[in-house]
């Protein structure tokens, strides 16, 4: 009797047990935060060319900072603070967002708070790629090197004219600590850019201007924008699919 009374128990035992032990779910991806809320960066904008007031006030709506900025001008990055990363990401939308403020450099006063788009976490590329479905994306190219990461996109959209524009969007990130580094918005129609917006992390000894033809091999990224005219529809990036990609949140 007793042993079948022991028996009872330990059967007891083995089906409640597991319900109060912990279960560590193992990490599908590497990611980790390159930086710490705090941590400063320097940036400018190197080039701000519109061919009329209605290309800028077009851009500067897809990007809202851009006009609180000069060319020449550079602006400090405040990380301010960042999203935990969670072991298991199954879809874009659970990827972890960094929040960012943007300051004056010759007063600190405040630009934008809550920038989504300024820096990534690092350590694990190829996951990124994979969850944002990068190379899966019509039109979008992968840049993937030993120190940068990011994404060059074009696109063709009609303008008001009937003309065609083209659209080149060119993103990419620092892989040693996931900041943007260089971010660039070109639109152009028959030969002539009637957009060309060069936004970049400065560092002393590079130049605060430049010129639309220059070639930057500063890591670099940029944001996304639609289109022009009376048809807006270009849509770039990693498929983050989340709520928004990265790229559409540097803008807000």
């Amino acid at each position: 009797m007793k042993s079948r009374r022991l028996a009872q128990i330990l059967l007891v035992a083995i089906l409640i047990i597991p319900l109060f032990t912990p279960v560590f779910a193992q990490s599908n991806h590497t990611l980790e935060w390159g930086v710490n809320p705090n941590e400063e960066f320097t940036y400018v904008l190197q080039r701000a060319y519109y061919s009329d007031s209605y290309n800028k006030a077009f851009i500067e709506a897809q990007i809202p900072f851009l006009a609180e900025i000069q060319p020449g001008q550079t602006v400090v990055l405040e990380v301010d603070h960042l999203d935990a990363i969670e072991s298991l990401i199954n879809e874009s939308i659970q990827l972890p967002r960094s929040y960012c403020n943007l300051l004056r450099s010759n007063d600190s006063v405040a630009i934008m708070s809550d920038l989504t788009g300024f820096v990534v976490p690092i350590g694990d590329w190829t996951f990124l790629d994979e969850i944002e479905n990068i190379t899966g994306t019509a039109g979008l190219t992968l840049i993937d090197t030993d120190d940068e990461w990011g994404t060059f996109g074009v696109g063709i959209i009609q303008g008001t004219g009937g003309s065609d524009i083209t659209v080149s969007v060119e993103m990419r990130y620092e892989k040693e600590n996931g900041t943007l580094t260089y971010l660039r918005h070109k639109y152009t129609t028959l030969g002539n850019d009637i957009i060309d917006v060069i936004f970049v992390h400065w560092y002393p000894g590079m130049p605060t201007i430049v010129g639309g033809d220059i070639q930057i091999t500063t890591l670099l990224i940029i944001l996304v924008s639609g289109g022009m005219g009376l048809v807006i529809a270009f849509i770039v990036y990693r498929g983050i699919k989340r709520k928004k990609s990265v790229i559409q949140r540097l803008g807000e």
